[in-house]
């Protein structure tokens, strides 16, 4: 199979352009991915692990002590803030955020009124681009005006869309690509609704990708996605075509290590095969 996958649509030259030898560190984005919980947190691992293999110079989770303590354990590439709540702290995001290129927020989060205000005054105060998936998606489902005016990705799947939109996840290919670019229109967003295919649209272009393998049906693959997002949102890409990027990137690694797993394929698998995909650009 084509690594490069060349016949449908998107070539990642575009993408990954020759680096300067004077290129230093931070010229390639820094990233901050906020969330988790007790429950929840290897998420977060998936999310900055993805931002950096697609080419971030610097990670920065934030998150409840226990989230952030296993995250600092799982990786010595990872940096992390704990916080003493259990959710992500908004003035210690906004603070890091100073200094960062991109947001990652909410996954892991568990649902509470309290979380869910806590995620709204991140989104709120936001000034930089950002990637909202998971419990983030929940929270902006009831005030959709927080992201009015920012440069904001959504990544819902089925059962997220159903919670943005008020309706069902069309049945229809047709019928889907045209409720992915209503949804983008309703909340002046990029949206990209993950599933067999992935569909992008900003409310005036679509795209689908086609990647993917039957076999990425556990946790961790939209995980996968916004990290990849968030850190082609801190190169300087559009939310449209970060999503591109991400859904490409992530399901043709996915198919590599499904091709190589079967049935055993899990997320850390895929996320292997990130620079085989990248690489063969």
């Amino acid at each position: 199979m084509d690594p490069r996958g060349a016949k449908r649509g998107l070539s990642l030259k575009e993408f990954y352009p020759s680096r300067s030898n004077n290129a230093r560190k931070g010229d390639f984005g820094r990233v901050i991915v906020c969330g988790g919980s007790d429950r929840y947190a290897g998420c977060l691992a998936f999310n900055s692990l993805a931002a950096l293999r697609a080419g971030t110079d610097l990670a920065t989770v934030v998150a409840p002590k226990r989230a952030a303590d296993i995250v600092a354990a799982y990786s010595p590439d990872l940096i992390t803030v704990p916080c003493d709540s259990s959710f992500p702290d908004p003035n210690i995001v906004i603070e890091l955020l100073e200094n960062a290129d991109a947001l990652v927020v909410g996954c892991g989060v568990i649902r509470t009124p309290e979380s869910h205000g806590a995620l709204l005054d991140i989104i709120q105060r936001c000034k930089t681009p950002m990637v909202l998936d998971a419990e983030a998606l929940h929270a902006l489902a009831a005030k959709a005006g927080s992201i009015k005016g920012k440069q904001v990705l959504l990544t819902p799947n089925a059962g997220e869309y159903r919670v943005l939109s008020g309706t069902s996840w069309p049945p229809a290919a047709d019928a889907r690509r045209t409720a992915v670019k209503t949804l983008a229109k309703q909340y002046d967003a990029t949206v990209i609704v993950k599933g067999a295919p992935d569909i992008v649209s900003d409310g005036e272009r679509t795209y689908v990708d086609p990647r993917g393998s039957p076999y990425m049906t556990k946790g961790g693959y939209g995980d996968l996605l916004a990290g990849v997002a968030g850190a082609h949102l801190a190169r300087g890409r559009t939310p449209f075509d970060a999503a591109r990027v991400a859904a490409f990137i992530v399901g043709r690694a996915g198919e590599l290590a499904s091709a190589k797993f079967g049935e055993s394929t899990l997320a850390s698998d895929v996320l292997q095969f990130f620079s085989s995909v990248i690489s063969s650009r």
